[in-house]
Formats: C-alpha cells, sequence, structure tokens
C-alpha cells in the first residue's frame, strides 16, 4: 500500500546551524523526509538533500532527529504507523463486501501510485528490499509491520470464508501471504511500467484463485 502525505509545504527558508525555528511542524518535517527517501533511497539521500527538502539547517535536523540513521528511522515509523492503521480500518468490515475489500488491498497500490505526480512506490516495500537484513533496526520496524498487515488481511480472508466467498479449506494467514506477495509484486511490474489494464488483470487473476470451489452435484 502507497501512503503519501504532501510536502510542499513543509517548514524551508532556515539557514544552516539555527536551532528549531519558529513554527516548527514535526509531522510536516517528517512527510519531507520519507518523501526525500523515497525519491533517492536511504545511500542516495544526502544531509544536503534532507535539508533541502525540509528547509531546516543542520543544527536543526540534528536537534530534532539526531543522525541520518535516526532521521530515517523516525520517517520510516511515522509511514508505517499511518499506513499500518489505514490498512487495518480498511479492511475491516461485515462479511458480505470482503472481497471487495481484499480488491481494494491491491488495486489502492495501484491507484495510489499513479495518482503520485513522482509515481513514488511504498516506502515499506523500497526499503524491505534496499535495507532489509542488513539494518536490524529498520528490518524489525518492517517485520512488525509486515505482521500487522498479514494479520489484517487474514481476518478480511476468514470474513470471505464465513460469507462462502473464499475456500474454506484455504489457510487464512497462507492467503494473506499470497495477497502480501501479490501487492508487492505489482509495485515491481508498475516500477518498469505496465499498464494499469494489465496490473488490473493480475488482480483479477489474484483474487480468481482465491474463490471457493462451485458446489458439487449429487
Amino acid at each position: 500500500m502507497v501512503l503519501d502525505y504532501s510536502a510542499k509545504n513543509s517548514v524551508r527558508g532556515y539557514d544552516l546551524g539555527m536551532g528549531r525555528p519558529p513554527g516548527y511542524d514535526r509531522r510536516e518535517v517528517l512527510a519531507a523526509l520519507e518523501r526525500q527517501f523515497r525519491k533517492t533511497g536511504y545511500e542516495g539521500t544526502s544531509l544536503d538533500d534532507i535539508c533541502a527538502a525540509t528547509g531546516l539547517g543542520r543544527g536543526s535536523l540534528y536537534a530534532a532527529f539526531g543522525d541520518k540513521h535516526t532521521m530515517f528511522m523516525a520517517a520510516l515509523g511515522d509511514y508505517c504507523d499511518q499506513a499500518e492503521a489505514a490498512q487495518a480500518a480498511a479492511l475491516h468490515g461485515p462479511d458480505e463486501t470482503a472481497m471487495d475489500r481484499l480488491r481494494a488491498f491491491l488495486t489502492r497500490t495501484i491507484d495510489d501510485r499513479l495518482a503520485d505526480p513522482d509515481h513514488l512506490g511504498c516506502m515499506v516495500s523500497r526499503f524491505a528490499v534496499e535495507v532489509g537484513g542488513r539494518d536490524a533496526q529498520a528490518t524489525d520496524r518492517l517485520r512488525r509491520g509486515y505482521e500487522l498487515m498479514r494479520d489484517a488481511l487474514a481476518e478480511c480472508v476468514r470474513a470471505a470464508q464465513r460469507h462462502g466467498d473464499v475456500d474454506p479449506a484455504a489457510s487464512p494467514c497462507v492467503l494473506a501471504n499470497l495477497l502480501i506477495a501479490q501487492n508487492r509484486g505489482l509495485e515491481v511490474l508498475m516500477g518498469i511500467g505496465l499498464e494499469r489494464a494489465e496490473l488490473m488483470a493480475a488482480v483479477d487473476a489474484a483474487l480468481a484463485g482465491l474463490l471457493a470451489p462451485p458446489p458439487t452435484s449429487g
């Protein structure tokens, strides 16, 4: 799932070395940090890039967050917190609309990225690849986010099973992992420029594989 909030109104115009400026808004700064890291990656983002994105001088950034890694973890944590809350709310609901919610889980990834003028993908997807397994702190945060997503999806799958839409013999956790893998795969396909129609065909095929088998006659 892509979560984006605009940083175009973030604080700016402060000199290097100044303390925290009047009117400092932590959420706006986190939004700017998140977007910059999503654009250029962890290794590719310099402190000059961060200063330009946030409009804060090095002194203000160090005072507010600490070093570059602490800035990254603050941005990643804020992004994950918001994405997890949004996903949990979107996947919760009555049994009869559970399949609609599972479909929306996949299609939202496509629509959010296509609606972004920079076509930035999900921060979680990007950094699971870039730093996962090499940065213990980031890996731990990403793992916790994955577990929350899996659990919310598995509960939605159970709702679809109760309504008769999904094979009752299937493991909800296995299907949740399959949907997460599909979601991440869509990110990859969008990264190489597949059109929306092709992406939606993949979504339809993935969901068709979840359907309960038709009742046997006799």
